[in-house]
């Protein structure tokens, strides 16, 4: 093998490594959380100055899909497209209600490589409900009603107490009167112990 031909074979093997028929890809993010709008970003890495067409697809969860907006178009319903650099759009998603929630939102690019158009579409972007951060703001407006309960229950210990300790001080006041009243000598009886009379023996009455 000459030289020559080594060097048609390098040639043409590294033509088929970096040859434009193997495409250029489309980058987009996975998950996007919404709060309350979402901004999905569009990018592709082929080596072209322009790109022909942009698009945003929604697909349905029957895998049904159809365009929400395109370049050029001047009115995106709910949509507002920006450029932000020769390879990357912005798609921004405004009022985005349960329905739009449930899709999954596709990028497509269309660019010209080697004289031939050529379109490639992006993993779809799923939307996430940041309603889980908007939910903990409502809790402290919620807890000052409850204050007034609890005050409400502590005046009816505080009553409760009160009322125990008074009838724990009648009772004790009516025990110690008649325990007084039990000792008192006047009304004690006093009973005079007199000894019994001694029988008469026999000898007495004979005696008499």
């Amino acid at each position: 093998m000459t030289a020559c031909s080594f060097f048609i074979i390098f040639t043409i093997y590294l033509t088929f490594i970096f040859h434009p028929s193997h495409g250029f890809v489309v980058i987009q993010p996975q998950n996007l959380t919404v709060t309350p709008s979402a901004t999905i970003s569009c990018e592709h890495n082929a080596n072209v100055k322009s790109v022909k067409d942009v698009r945003l697809n929604a697909i349905s969860q029957t895998d049904r899909s159809r365009m929400l907006c395109q370049m050029g178009m001047k009115d995106c319903k709910d949509i507002i497209m920006l450029q932000q650099d020769p390879n990357k759009w912005l798609f921004i998603l405004l009022n985005i209600g349960p329905e739009a929630m449930k899709m999954k939102y596709e990028c497509e690019f269309t660019v010209e490589e080697g004289g031939l158009d050529k379109t490639k579409l992006g993993d779809a972007t799923i939307l996430l409900s940041g309603q889980k951060e908007v939910t903990c703001a409502p809790q402290p407006t919620s807890s000052p009603p409850s204050s007034p309960p609890s005050n409400l229950l502590s005046w009816i210990l505080i009553g409760l107490l009160a009322l125990m300790f008074l009838y724990s001080c009648l009772i004790t006041a009516f025990y110690i009167r008649l325990t007084c009243s039990d000792t008192d000598p006047e009304n004690s009886t006093y009973v005079e112990m007199r000894n019994a009379p001694r029988p008469r023996s026999p000898v007495d009455i004979y005696c008499g």
